[in-house]
């Protein structure tokens, strides 16, 4: 899964998490800034919701990561490499992909 723009990202994590949309975006869009925005929630996010919903976040973010450029780079620097900080490591490594998951710290 990959995304066309940045504000399709957001629309999609919306979906996923309704909380999301009340969420401020405060800069102007890039996908850095979706998944800066979504790094603080993503834990209470996947903890409160269903395993269906962490399964249809693992295949986001594996496929943000199997997209490259800007979409590999924001979801690695922005949410994967600070995972175990975030504690949402375990709850995202089961829905991960192989390569994804060697991007997870």
């Amino acid at each position: 899964m990959s995304f066309d723009t940045s504000r399709d990202l957001r629309a999609a994590l919306v979906k996923l998490f309704p909380d999301f949309g009340a969420e401020p975006a405060d800069e102007p869009e890039s996908y850095h800034r979706v998944v800066m925005d979504l790094a603080p929630f993503v834990t209470r996010y996947l903890e409160q919701g269903s395993p269906r919903t962490a399964e249809a976040f693992g295949e986001l973010v594996s496929g943000m990561v199997g997209a490259g450029g800007d979409q590999e780079n924001a979801i690695e620097t922005c949410l994967l490499e600070h995972a175990s900080q975030l504690r949402c490591d375990d709850l995202l490594r089961p829905h991960l992909d192989d390569r994804t998951r060697r991007a997870l710290r």
